[in-house]
């Protein structure tokens, strides 16, 4: 294609977008924040056609931080880089000098946002990019799951994806779990309850473009399970983003409060995020499946699964992202030990295989994690051991007595991220150094007085309740 119908093409892409934008009355222009938090503005449709034109930037406003004083910022590329309370990034230079930045929308990503939309309030919604002085802002967690996307493209190959999403309800005025303080595992009597609840999320949900599968009540009081159906590129991704940003919305207006952290009270277990996947040919064969191995697993396959043992340390520095999610690894179904193994709910990588497919599912996510990040990161590391071709050890611990284990901290698991070169380089220097600056200035650094502090694990848990739960 020559660069005049690529140009042809892009301008017929953007009529379409801003033909469909404007059938609403306000649309949502967003980018995911390194934390998997939604940022953006709210355009009104007297504005749509201006903001597909040029973007959407940000005036410059007045915002005050207890710890930080007021503060004048006219930067709206930095947003994707505040701590997950929007404590600013002062300890990386370049961030104090706030340039102007827009948000661009993306074609074929709009969609209506139904859990807040009325009779008489069409809301809309679109994914956007960053752009900076004319130039695309690559160190955002998006761009860099396209990247890793458009890398299996160049290949010949596409991913086949889905998340199963974890994530627990109260009441927001007492906190009491929804359901009771009963465990609910597959208990229908229990959904029952709030059946109202939970099939009015899934209709807002799937009315929005969120492609969902199945409704389960999980094991910890108040704990809910969906499954999201498996679909080919970045679609799956915004479909979890979305996810998380609705159910949160929905439970808000219902009078509830829903959280993804990993564990929110001491005396719960935890919630996990599964990433589910496989590699497809442009003419749709699934190049993991091998009918004549014994396992149903082909060499790639094997390769890959190689390249995510290798790198699954720094893998959970991306994909458990906060001090909270480490008191879930090492713990009851959550991986601890690194292996891989044939549908075992305990390993750390698990191959799901039938007579007609195969697909792998990487359960080291906590539910906290930023699922642009999780598709990124898994990429990268079975890319490695796909590029390298590194040999797969056999399934099951090997016979060792305790094989090498998971990080325990959220210290630990950057430090080994900090010295991970390969997917420093796949993601992005800029991206991952920064990622380790913000999560060591605004959360490992207060939370280590914490344990300083002598307090118990129970106590901890309540601070850390406090800084994470009002924004996942």
């Amino acid at each position: 294609m020559t660069a005049a119908q690529q140009d042809d093409r892009l301008q017929t892409e953007m009529a379409v977008l801003e033909a469909e934008l404007s059938k609403f009355d306000f649309v949502q222009f967003t980018i995911p924040d390194i934390h998997g938090i939604p940022r953006g503005r709210l355009v009104p449709t007297d504005m749509i056609s201006e903001a597909c034109r040029d973007g959407v930037g940000l005036c410059a406003a007045q915002v005050t931080y207890p710890d930080y004083g007021t503060t004048n910022l006219t930067d709206f590329a930095r947003l994707v880089w505040f701590g997950v309370r929007g404590e600013l990034p002062y300890m990386i230079p370049e961030y104090t000098v706030y340039p102007n930045g827009n948000l661009h929308p993306l074609p074929a990503t709009c969609r209506p946002l139904a859990w807040c939309s009325a009779p008489n309030r069409r809301i809309g919604h679109v994914m956007c990019q960053m752009e900076v002085k004319g130039e695309i802002l690559e160190a955002c967690p998006r761009r860099a799951a396209q990247r890793q996307l458009d890398r299996l493209h160049k290949m010949g190959l596409k991913m086949k994806s889905a998340f199963e999403m974890e994530f627990m309800v109260f009441e927001s005025k007492t906190m009491e779990p929804l359901g009771g303080r009963v465990i609910p595992l597959a208990n229908m009597e229990i959904l029952d309850r709030n059946l109202e609840f939970y099939t009015d999320m899934y209709r807002a949900l799937s009315d929005s473009g969120v492609s969902m599968e199945y409704l389960f009540p999980e094991y910890e009081p108040g704990q809910f399970e969906v499954s999201m159906k498996p679909v080919f590129g970045m679609k799956s991704v915004d479909d979890a983003f979305l996810f998380r940003y609705g159910v949160r919305a929905f439970s808000n207006r219902r009078g509830y409060t829903t959280t993804f952290m990993g564990r929110p009270f001491y005396d719960y277990h935890t919630s996990g995020l599964h990433f589910n996947h496989s590699l497809w040919t442009k003419d749709d064969q699934d190049v993991f499946f091998d009918a004549s191995d014994p396992l149903k697993l082909s060499g790639l396959a094997r390769h890959w699964i190689a390249g995510l043992l290798e790198h699954a340390p720094a893998i959970a520095a991306l994909t458990c992202p906060t001090i909270n999610c480490y008191h879930r690894l090492h713990e009851g179904f959550a991986p601890g030990k690194i292996y891989w193994n044939e549908d075992d709910r305990l390993c750390t990588f698990r191959a799901k295989t039938n007579q007609t497919g195969a697909y792998l599912e990487n359960r080291i996510p906590s539910s906290a994690c930023n699922p642009y990040l999780v598709l990124a990161a898994t990429i990268a590391a079975g890319l490695d051991g796909v590029e390298r071709k590194l040999a797969c050890p056999p399934p099951g611990p090997s016979g060792k007595s305790e094989p090498e284990g998971l990080p325990r901290s959220l210290g630990d698991a950057l430090d080994v991220l900090e010295k991970d070169v390969v997917l420093k380089t796949s993601l992005g220097n800029k991206l991952v150094d920064d990622y380790i600056a913000i999560k060591r200035e605004f959360e490992v650094k207060p939370f280590e007085s914490c344990t300083l502090d002598g307090i118990s694990e129970a106590e901890r848990i309540v601070k850390e309740r406090e800084y994470y739960l009002p924004m996942m």
